[in-house]
């Protein structure tokens, strides 16, 4: 079965010409955006010192520049094998931890593959189940996937793992699982997650800013146990806690905060917005 795309036409435009066109204007923004397009011509070679990314998963008119850093670092640094895309369950639907197990992603640039051999291996481990039904409707993994087909192609290989159980145990029971699985490939983790929603511009960056520096010190429980502290309403603190668990027992040091920023930015409006945070995460 090839999944189907659920959010385009409304997150990301529906055309391929149209999505190309959005993901270069994200990548050319100068204000919110790195302000550079990826040179497409003259292919980077792998260099491996990004293990991971964090992007956030709105509509490309919001979200779309601030992602666009963390792809441009990461495709700079070359191809992985695949990607593992991690993203909350927003929909509540399926099981605690949901590995897409079927044959591709569509989306307006192609078939994203995934490599089965690898899922086979993830969804022994305890707690991970192959499903699909979380993901149908799901847009937190679907909204990065056109960013990775148009700087590697429309059959990039993905594996999206949806988390609807984003305790700080079952996160870093995640992260440690795929650190040992994963430990003999070339990947790059992504973490899919928004920061606070529907506050004002002040309450988020004051808030955000307790998170980011659990993020940057790579502290995965520190940063639960702050957004519940806060009561942060950063949508996938559980991808990021995995992702941070699995890269630092892989041996990762270091976080670089890339760009934050809020949809307020984008529309002026300052009195409720959503705000997004893009990091790599360096060998």
């Amino acid at each position: 079965m090839i999944r189907q795309p659920a959010v385009a036409g409304s997150f990301y435009p529906k055309t391929e010409s149209r999505l190309i066109e959005m993901i270069e204007q994200c990548f050319k923004d100068s204000k919110i955006g790195p302000g550079e397009l990826p040179n497409k011509t003259n292919v980077p070679s792998r260099k491996g010192e990004i293990a991971g990314f964090i992007a956030p998963h709105a509509g490309y008119i919001y979200s779309g520049p601030v992602a666009a850093h963390a792809y441009l670092k990461q495709y700079k640094d070359g191809k992985p094998e695949f990607f593992v895309i991690i993203g909350p369950n927003h929909r509540n639907i399926g099981p605690p931890i949901s590995v897409y197990s079927d044959d591709a992603w569509n989306t307006p640039l192609g078939n994203a593959k995934i490599p089965k051999e690898i899922v086979e291996k993830i969804v022994k481990q305890p707690y991970f189940r192959a499903d699909t039904a979380a993901h149908m409707l799901e847009h937190s993994i679907e909204v990065h996937v056109p960013f990775l087909q148009y700087l590697y192609g429309g059959d990039v290989p993905i594996i999206p793992i949806c988390v609807k159980d984003q305790s700080k145990e079952m996160s870093e029971r995640i992260g440690l699982v795929l650190a040992k699985v994963l430990a003999d490939y070339d990947y790059c983790l992504i973490a899919s997650t928004d920061l606070t929603h529907f506050e004002s511009a002040d309450s988020a960056i004051s808030k955000d800013q307790f998170a980011i520096q659990k993020i940057k010190r790579m502290n995965a429980s520190g940063l639960i146990d702050t957004v519940e502290e806060y009561q942060i309403t950063m949508c996938g603190p559980g991808p990021v806690a995995a992702v941070l668990t699995a890269l630092k027992k892989s041996g990762s040091k270091e976080v670089e905060i890339l760009k934050y920023s809020t949809s307020g930015d984008i529309t002026g409006d300052k009195s409720s917005v959503v705000a997004y945070l893009s990091a790599i995460i360096k060998k």
